[in-house]
């Protein structure tokens, strides 16, 4: 049985491609039959590519295909984050666009041969025709370029050695934001990228580099993106919270797609702007993204969901819009007010349904109208799907916003953020493996648990209990901060390299063990743990272990830093979090 938790492999599963988990049993089936092996990885988030990849493997000269030549694996990219993270550097290598779905070719016994991210039929078969004579007729080439690719993945994205003691300063933060920040910033470039994503975790990262430098022409960038993103489409003026993606900069067709990592994200970059600018905009923008999280990602106090995406394409759902006709029928008297607080054009067809935008008008809407149009939309609910899946890291992500919405609110609404952060930690704690420290990636409503966490996890776990503390004093969580910083440092740090590996040393080695320090989707967990490595000396009153342990990171980054582009923000981050604090936390 193919047991999952995934929405998009269930969905897979009701093809007739004959797929399997990957596992161990199927990595040694390959190897008995002698087939090669395709793994997809996928997930449910992106409407276009789901429906492109569901359109690919239903499609009869495909599914014949796959099912004669090869053993055929689907993987979500939340399950096995390693192959994930394989699959990102392998189409960096082969230079294909980075994508959340990946295709990937492999001999048996995991020697990949190419992957790609096109989920278009012609391509797919002209490459899998290709691979499968070549497998018949010309083995020796395709070992070749397996090896080839093999030897490349072993340093790509990854610290293989430890680097020589250096000098952590300015001139490297500098040298680091200007080789890619002109290209970020330029708004003939920004207006060219599609899709459009926000990359809140990049705007944060440029926004603090910013204030820390006092350089005007970044902050006024900032603010210009923040305000276009917060009175746009993009900001969803009925629930609250942004939407992950949109066909271009001008965010009148947003993709509809909402995950919880990016609006805790954002919830953080809104709060750290409010800190800085002082804008009432910034922390009611903060607000209302933590109101979505409360009250649409919130399952029941169980933790919160990973993704709330459309089943129709953003041109068929109405889920999102509505028409003058349904606001003239609920509010005969002020349909042309809201239509006109939502960005609606009171000219076009009242049957037309219309994008909406969260305007400044939008505080015109009274609390007893905004009701009655949550209504209308929840009258639409089929055209929602959620992924119920409650991730670890993304909820401990979760937490530390909230510790940031805490950071910039008065007492009695720090007090109830700081309770938001505090329920998810003992949420994840309530859920330990078998009452020990071992923490499960994610738990569902239906009890289908997937493997222990990994780095990734733990970093984050680690990094919401630390900020928890910093602003409580609370002293159950300093002592949960030293069993889970021994626990990490016993199962991941590796000396050898100066950094953690991504799994723990007594699991599985399938995947390969890797220790990633580029941002893909995420902050890199190394980074978080150099974040976390930082804000435990701090705590500590100046343990040069943690500081040492820190430098070191960096020392081994340093040599991939410049020319990275946004790829490596992380670890610009930590670089000036440790330029601007080092000398304080040195006299604490």
């Amino acid at each position: 049985m193919y047991k999952t938790a995934s929405p998009y492999i269930k969905e897979l599963l009701k093809g007739e491609i004959k797929w399997n988990p990957f596992s161990e049993a199927t990595l040694k089936r390959a190897i008995r039959d002698d087939k090669m092996i395709f793994v997809h990885i996928g997930n449910i988030s992106d409407i276009e590519k789901r429906n492109a990849s569901y359109a690919l493997f239903s499609n009869p000269e495909v599914i014949e295909t796959i099912n004669r030549n090869f053993i055929a694996v689907a993987l979500d990219t939340e399950d096995v984050p390693e192959a994930h993270l394989i699959g990102m550097d392998l189409l960096l290598i082969n230079e294909q666009k980075i994508s959340n779905h990946i295709n990937i070719f492999s001999l048996p016994g995991i020697k990949p041969v190419i992957s790609f991210s096109s989920l278009d039929a012609g391509d797919f078969m002209h490459i899998a025709r290709n691979l499968t004579e070549s497998f018949k007729n010309q083995r020796g080439k395709l070992e070749l370029a397996a090896e080839y690719l093999t030897e490349r993945l072993k340093s790509s994205s990854i610290v293989t050695h430890k680097e020589p003691k250096k000098k952590i300063s300015a001139k490297l933060l500098h040298a680091y934001i200007r080789s890619w920040s002109t290209r970020f910033l330029d708004k003939e470039t920004k207006m060219s990228r599609s899709p459009y994503s926000i990359t809140t975790r990049n705007l944060t990262f440029i926004l603090e580099y910013a204030h820390e430098y006092s350089i005007a022409e970044y902050l006024e960038y900032i603010e210009e993106t923040l305000q276009h993103v917060y009175y746009s489409p993009q900001f969803d003026p009925i629930d609250g919270g942004v939407f992950s993606q949109a066909e271009d900069y001008t965010f009148k067709q947003p993709y509809y797609e909402k995950s919880l990592y990016e609006n805790a994200n954002a919830v953080i970059l809104f709060a750290s702007a409010y800190k800085y600018f002082k804008k009432r905009i910034y922390k009611e923008a903060a607000q209302r993204i933590t109101h979505f999280l409360q009250s649409r990602m919130n399952l029941n106090g169980k933790g919160y969901a990973t993704y709330l995406t459309l089943s129709k394409t953003a041109s068929e759902s109405k889920y999102y819009k509505y028409s003058l006709k349904e606001l003239k029928k609920v509010f005969p008297d002020r349909w042309k007010s809201i239509a006109a607080a939502l960005g609606m054009d009171n000219k076009r067809g009242e049957n037309e349904y219309q994008t909406i935008s969260n305007t400044r008008k939008y505080w015109e809407i009274t609390y007893e109208e905004l009701d009655i149009l949550k209504k209308i939309r929840d009258s639409r609910s089929s055209e929602i799907i959620y992924d119920k899946r409650v991730m670890t890291g993304y909820n401990c992500k979760t937490a530390t916003a909230f510790c940031y919405m805490a950071k910039i609110s008065p007492k009695g609404e720090k007090e109830e953020y700081l309770g938001l952060a505090r329920e998810i930690m003992e949420n994840i704690l309530q859920r330990q493996k078998n009452s020990s420290i071992k923490l499960y990636k994610y738990i569902t409503s239906s009890n289908v648990e997937y493997s222990n966490s990994d780095l990734y996890d733990y970093a984050l776990f680690l990094n919401s209990i630390l900020n928890y503390y910093i602003l409580t004093k609370d002293e159950k969580y300093i002592s949960l901060a030293k069993t889970y910083t021994a626990y990490i440092i016993f199962n991941h740090y590796q000396p050898a390299k100066g950094m953690f590996s991504k799994t723990a040393r007594y699991e599985s080695k399938i995947p390969v063990k890797r220790a990633p320090v580029i941002d893909y989707n995420t902050f890199s967990s190394n980074a978080i743990m150099a974040d976390n490595l930082l804000l435990l000396y701090k705590i500590t009153g100046g343990n040069e272990v943690y500081l040492k342990a820190f430098k070191q990171q960096i020392y081994n980054i340093e040599p991939q830093l410049i020319g990275s582009g946004p790829f490596m923000s992380s670890w610009g981050m930590q670089v000036l979090y440790y330029l601007s604090g080092h000398t304080t936390l040195e006299t604490e």
